[in-house]
């Protein structure tokens, strides 16, 4: 795997061309640790839910959106991802968590990059995933998938994938009874004609210096957590106010 040092690449002004990426949005999860009655995907976050603002950030990024969903998921997080523009697919039956998932995602891409991330990131960082698939295009011959190593560990569901490459990645994964993106990372690492590209902390913070684009609600302290942002973040103070009265 090949590391880019912090400032081999900076962070481009210029947008990224819509029509190179898919955005695969995760939402199959069953949320047992967040122990909610409604699926992360359907959850209010400051009057919006999870799902709509991954849609927000991305849309703009993005050709097309991809939900993918579990098989005969019947809660409504399909229906919003059908509201919210999406084409709505149900993950392969081949296997099963988050490889399933992208396999299925990639599976319906129609541009050669991906870039795949769960529902429940509600601070996606339109500067970091720019900063990622420009990352992913240095090599004008092939693009490189490019995966962010966050606090030791390599992040698969905040990460740009190249759709055909991947997709024979994941096949030769679950060919030999892996059930992980992680393993499939593994598996990517010792293949000679798949490229990749990982990134440090210190890269992330080129362009997310809080690294909030990372930020997933998995449980109920994570959830309280992002309220607490939004209710900061919305948090208006008039400047004839002062501390302690008028």
């Amino acid at each position: 795997m090949t590391h880019l040092p912090s400032a081999a690449v900076p962070v481009y002004a210029a947008p990224f061309d819509p029509n190179l990426v898919t955005g695969v949005i995760l939402a199959g999860g069953e949320s047992r640790r967040l122990e909610s009655p409604v699926p992360k995907a359907l959850i209010s976050l400051g009057g919006k839910m999870l799902l709509a603002r991954v849609s927000d950030v991305l849309k703009p990024l993005c050709k097309e959106l991809i939900l993918v969903v579990r098989r005969n998921q019947d809660d409504d997080t399909p229906d919003l991802g059908i509201a919210l523009g999406m084409h709505v697919v149900e993950d392969s039956p081949r296997t099963k968590g988050p490889l399933a998932a992208l396999f299925a995602g990639l599976s319906n891409c129609t541009t050669p990059l991906a870039f795949a991330t769960g529902s429940d990131h509600p601070f996606l960082s339109t500067a970091l995933i720019l900063e990622m698939l420009r990352r992913s295009s240095l090599n004008r011959e092939s693009f490189a998938a490019v995966v962010i190593r966050y606090r030791g560990m390599l992040n698969p569901l905040h990460a740009v994938y190249p759709a055909s490459n991947w997709l024979d990645v994941l096949e030769t994964t679950v060919r030999h009874g892996g059930t992980s993106l992680v393993s499939a990372i593994a598996t990517a690492e010792r293949c000679d004609r798949t490229h990749m590209l990982t990134m440090t902390e210190d890269d992330v913070n080129i362009a997310d210096p809080q690294h909030m684009s990372l930020f997933d609600i998995d449980t109920l302290e994570d959830l309280g957590i992002a309220r607490r942002i939004v209710d900061r973040r919305s948090l208006k103070v008039r400047p004839d106010l002062r501390k302690g009265g008028l």
